[in-house]
């Protein structure tokens, strides 16, 4: 696979007594990974080729070992992070892709992923093929060929197909779906002409429009022989129109790396990643959260985003950018009140729930204002208030009027140091900030706000899943 965290994952699955190798190579050298990587127009999407232990020897290696054994290599190969990930099954390989999309339903739904299942000459109630395997099968302990073997007492396959056909029901997890079936009777070597392996009531039952691939049989049609056939063409018009596929029933928009919305005349993204590392230009305020106390140490703790941004972006000049933190809240709030931050240990609040703007010492930003959404107290701690959100986000909106700024960055204030669950937090901030582009000052002018949701790495997971920030966007966004 050429990057296996991609956005989009195309996943080879070969099928029983098979291998990659066998199964996709056309006899000239075609293969078919390797023909859909080089597509001009598969540029960033990550193909992967998943083999798995299925040759006469492969005895009591069970058709949920392999789906055990996918679901493996997908999580350590990084697969399963991509935000769309497309199953490409030849013959029993779409039976384990359909068990697999049905196990890990919930996952995929819980990330907002969606999925793409192309189905090649794969059987839903089994295949006449396994019957003739039936004997070997039963003298070699076979439990793959015994899987499939095509009868209405096959309650393993019956199941499935009844699970599938639920979620698709459902519709809680995007599926596109396309599938092909074989055209002629599998000759072996002009000796004898069999019945083909798949036949249409058990090989097109799941997306309709099933395309009949001509002078194909059950083992030609996963080999193309070059750019031109069909197959191939149908593949890579599936794979571009999921590609451009956008969900936006609920007026919740894709864009790069999360999604947004329209909230009033403003913009809302949320995206996962580091807010140190988000790309702010010049125009844009990086809105981070502090204590009650705007005090300097925190820009050395790195638990917090605001020591980590000050740390990457302002560490050279941190005690000029909180001398000015000093300077604003004296200017704006007057002095201070003496409280027992900790005991024994006296410090001058501000309050919480207010906002300043201070320049950014850095030059990269149009300034940096932060919000006192943390209280702390002797014997009582930490803690934060959604209500000390809302009042800092509805003071910020009279800065940002104020200077005339319009596009602001910012985490998921709360969370993190202020204990609140970082779901709940980042449904409250949504909330405060629809109700400061709707209602507050300066509404009549359009904002971009990005909040950025925490992610270590790409590999590791985000504070809050995709799914639940589409949700928390439903919530706010305009209905037409």
């Amino acid at each position: 696979m050429g990057d296996t965290v991609s956005p989009v994952a195309v996943v080879f699955l070969h099928g029983v007594l098979s291998d990659g190798e066998a199964c996709w190579r056309h006899e000239n050298g075609t293969y078919w990974p390797e023909l859909l990587s080089n597509h001009p127009t598969m540029a960033g999407v990550g193909v992967y080729e998943f083999t798995y232990h299925t040759d006469i020897f492969s005895g009591s290696y069970s058709l949920s070992d392999v789906v055990s054994a996918l679901k493996e290599c997908l999580h350590l190969d990084g697969v399963n992070q991509a935000r769309k990930i497309i199953l490409v099954a030849h013959s029993m390989g779409g039976i384990v892709a359909r068990r697999y999309i049905v196990q890990r339903s919930d996952e995929l739904v819980e990330r907002g992923a969606q999925v793409g299942l192309f189905l090649i000459a794969s059987p839903s109630l089994g295949s006449s093929y396994a019957t003739w395997l039936e004997p070997i099968a039963k003298v070699m302990g076979h439990a793959q060929g015994r899987a499939l073997t095509f009868c209405q007492s096959n309650a393993w396959l019956n199941d499935l197909n009844s699970d599938f056909r639920n979620l698709l029901a459902l519709r809680k997890l995007v599926i596109h779906g396309r599938e092909l079936v074989e055209d002629q009777f599998v000759a072996f070597k002009r000796l004898f002409r069999a019945e083909q392996v798949v036949p249409p009531f058990s090989g097109a039952t799941y997306f309709g429009e099933a395309l009949k691939v001509p002078q194909s049989d059950h083992f030609s049609i996963a080999k193309p022989e070059g750019a031109q056939a069909l197959q191939h063409r149908t593949l890579c018009d599936f794979i571009e129109k999921i590609v451009r596929f956008i969900d936006n029933s609920n007026n919740v928009w894709e864009c790069a790396g999360g999604y947004r919305t329209r909230v009033g005349e403003s913009e809302i993204s949320i995206v996962l990643g580091r807010i140190e590392e988000y790309p702010a230009g010049r125009e844009t305020a990086v809105v981070l959260p502090c204590n009650e106390y705007f005090e300097d140490h925190c820009a050395t703790d790195s638990r917090t985003a605001l020591g980590v941004y000050i740390q990457r972006h302002c560490a050279a000049t941190a005690s000029v950018f909180f001398a000015s933190v000093r300077q604003q809240c004296q200017e704006k709030f007057g002095e201070g009140t003496l409280k027992e931050k900790a005991e024994g240990e006296l410090s001058e609040s501000y309050g919480s729930g207010r906002s300043i703007f201070v320049s950014d010492p850095s030059h990269n930003v149009a300034g940096i204002a932060l919000v006192s959404t943390t209280t702390q107290t002797a014997g009582q701690g930490l803690a934060a208030r959604m209500s000390y959100v809302f009042d800092g986000v509805g003071e910020l909106f009279k800065l940002l009027a104020d200077k005339r700024i319009n596009e602001v960055v910012m985490p998921v204030l709360g969370a993190g140091h202020g204990g609140i669950d970082p779901p709940l937090a980042l449904a409250g901030l949504v909330l405060a900030l629809a109700e400061g582009v709707r209602y507050g000052v300066g509404r009549q002018s359009r904002k971009k706000i990005t909040i950025v949701v925490f992610q270590k790495t790409p590999l590791d997971s985000p504070d809050v899943t995709l799914a639940s920030i589409r949700k928390t966007l439903e919530l706010v966004a305009n209905k037409t």
